[in-house]
């Protein structure tokens, strides 16, 4: 397959040359990485998370979690390496940081898999062949995660397309979710107006006859919101 990963690569490269360690070299230069982050926030407890941030880019999402003061286990990717060289150099001692191959597999299990604005851009001058790529991906991640896969998306609901991005439906978001991932998933539309955020679920079994997600018995019986 003709995937552009190298132009992809050296899009970033320019835009971290020009911007440096700020929001703008991730071609995201209004920031508000903080507000994708809370998207993470139901996983996070006292006991200790495993953590994969697939794309970690300058590791916006590892200086978040420190901040909160949350107990983890991050491990953080990215493919371009002056990114992970310059994660490395920020902490060092701290959190794991390296190169993967966009087209290699990861083997170890997270609990939580978290991904943002990997799929941004079309890898591929064909939109069928790039969005296949994106769904076997997310497929990959998905196997990886004890709890959950989040991963954010272009929003279809824009007034415009730059030049390269890559927009998903959400309802084709939520058949390929149903169809190969899980039954149980949040499509979120309200973190940021342009953007919408997939929370995929490991746990889905169903209790019968009562017809709920096992996992949220103590919420149907009024234990979270009693």
């Amino acid at each position: 397959m003709n995937h552009q990963f190298e132009q992809i690569k050296e899009l970033y490269e320019e835009s971290f040359s020009l911007h440096g360690d700020s929001p703008a070299a991730l071609l995201t230069p209004k920031g508000r990485s903080e507000l994708r982050f809370r998207a993470i926030a139901p996983f996070l407890s006292e006991n200790k998370v495993s953590i994969l941030d697939y794309g970690c880019g300058l590791g916006y999402l590892y200086e978040y979690l420190i901040k909160l003061g949350c107990n983890i286990d991050y491990t953080g990717v990215d493919i371009l390496p002056s990114f992970v060289q310059t994660c490395r150099q920020k902490y060092p001692d701290q959190a794991k940081f390296r190169v993967v191959d966009p087209t290699s597999d990861i083997t170890k299990k997270f609990d939580v898999v978290f991904s943002s604005g990997v799929f941004n851009l079309a890898t591929s001058a064909d939109e069928k062949t790039s969005k296949e790529y994106a769904f076997n991906k997310l497929e990959q991640l998905f196997k990886l995660a004890n709890e959950a896969l989040i991963c954010d998306f272009p929003s279809p609901f824009v007034d415009f397309k730059q030049d390269k991005a890559q927009h998903f439906s959400l309802e084709e978001i939520a058949k390929f979710c149903v169809d190969k991932l899980t039954r149980r998933f949040t499509l979120r539309h309200d973190l940021l107006p342009y953007e919408f955020t997939l929370t995929a679920y490991r746990r889905a079994d169903i209790q019968r006859p009562e017809n709920f997600f096992k996992a949220d018995s103590a919420i149907c019986d009024g234990g979270e919101n009693g």
